[in-house]
């Protein structure tokens, strides 16, 4: 079989045909990736993800209720994802399907059923599986459900020599890892696939080529991987977002500046005043590393007040900047307010002293920042120090984390409140991404 060249684009097939019978009573009507989990549907929870492969087409095979989710796909598909949505006209199973794109399928392709909610890196799954080669490559996992499951068994070279359907396992279940419904194919799993009748990728096609020896691997990964197809499933994975057990990659993260990122000075003037938060640095860094872009909002009324000209504000994020840049890190943008609301005082900028649009916690800079960068608002997340920020989410329909950096969330200003909270940027990253790497 001729590999697949590393410098193309990687190609996914999502297949999002299954009418959810079962998740009827959770879901009523809609299709299955389109259920929504923490405000959001599945479907978008799926392509942010998809997203740590870079760019990359997506084919997406839906069925009933496929026009719904191609008017979704084309709403919610990130920059870096082609996505294109192809109807089926007759039920044919996750691996019928495959032949109405026979013609389009490349030599290496990712397939994933579409009632997944993953937090993996998609990027690393995609390069082992190329270097392997190969007919497939699954993802198996330690099933939180392994009555329910489809069983590998892998030797030591984790080649798969053995597959032990959902209730059948008896003894041939140890040692054995979870089907999570994701793999790697080569196109030639065509040749397995009967054209004219429904068929199911991991119940018909794979299991008779792993009890026939052809090259089958396995990938194991602890990484998060749960389907949803049951409401009992559904529930559990609705309750691990809430929790914060699956990492939100989010593709914005919109950072208040003064107890956040640098101490909290007090009408903060002179760039030599300006000191870094421990871990600050590391927690942007984390963000830049995962592709996550960053941007400030602050309120800086210093320079209606005359206590700070425009370029010595700019100055003081210079130093921002190069402390960042000293471990590593960088901001994407920096959006402030010079505007003070009071307009009793004498002192200070005229023309700024008075209500205006862009001061947290209005939205003005927020809706900059989205623009700007290309991000909608369900991608984007604030973390700040201060009930403003919170108030600020709230107002542009964003979640918020609040740290106990800076105010702390002491100054009492708003109501709102966050919908996380950590001791510090640093300790927000990891809970956001999963990982302290």
């Amino acid at each position: 079989m001729a590999e697949k060249s590393r410098a193309e684009r990687p190609q996914v097939v999502l297949v999002c045909g299954g009418r959810g019978t079962r998740l009827a009573p959770a879901i009523g009507d809609l299709p299955k990736v389109l259920a929504p989990l923490d405000g959001r549907p599945l479907l978008e929870h799926l392509l942010i993800d998809l997203t740590s492969l870079g760019e990359a087409d997506v084919l997406l095979l839906a069925g009933v209720g496929g026009e719904q989710v191609a008017e979704a796909a084309r709403r919610l598909a990130p920059p870096s994802l082609n996505v294109e949505t192809l109807i089926e006209d007759r039920p044919l199973g996750t691996a019928g399907a495959l032949h109405l794109l026979a013609d389009r399928l490349r030599d290496r392709f990712v397939f994933a059923c579409g009632d997944l909610l993953t937090a993996l890196d998609w990027g690393r799954f995609w390069d082992h599986a190329v270097d392997r080669g190969g007919l497939a490559t699954l993802l198996v996992h330690r099933s939180s459900h392994p009555e329910d499951s489809d069983l590998v068994i892998l030797d030591d070279a984790d080649r798969a020599v053995g597959w032990s359907r959902r209730g059948q396992h008896g003894s041939r279940a140890g040692g054995a890892l979870g089907n999570a419904g994701v793999a790697v194919f080569h196109r030639d799993i065509l040749h397995y696939i009967p054209p004219d009748r429904p068929s199911d990728v991991f119940r018909d096609i794979l299991p008779p080529r792993v009890d026939q020896r052809d090259p089958v691997h396995g990938y194991r990964t602890p990484e998060y991987v749960r389907d949803m197809g049951t409401p009992k499933r559904f529930a559990s994975v609705a309750e691990d977002l809430e929790t914060g057990l699956v990492p939100r990659r989010a593709e914005l993260v919109l950072l208040d500046r003064d107890g956040v990122i640098n101490e909290d000075v007090h009408l903060l003037t002179r760039p030599e005043d300006l000191k870094l938060i421990p871990g600050a640095a590391r927690a942007i860094r984390r963000f830049n590393k995962a592709g996550i872009k960053t941007a400030v909002i602050t309120n800086q009324s210093v320079v209606a007040r005359g206590l700070c000209s425009l370029d010595e504000l700019e100055r003081i994020h210079e130093r921002l900047r190069q402390l960042l840049a000293a471990e590593g890190a960088y901001l994407d943008r920096i959006y402030f307010c010079p505007c003070h609301p009071e307009t009793h005082h004498g002192e200070g900028v005229v023309e700024l002293r008075g209500p205006c649009a862009c001061r947290k916690p209005s939205v003005e800079l927020v809706d900059r920042a989205l623009e700007d960068l290309g991000v909608i608002p369900w991608r984007s997340i604030v973390i700040g120090d201060r009930t403003s920020d919170m108030q600020l989410a709230v107002n542009a329909g964003l979640a918020a984390i609040g740290v106990d950096t800076g105010m702390a969330l002491r100054d009492g200003k708003c109501p709102a409140q966050p919908v996380w909270r950590f001791a510090d940027l640093d300790a927000a990253s990891i809970w956001l991404l999963g990982s302290d790497s």
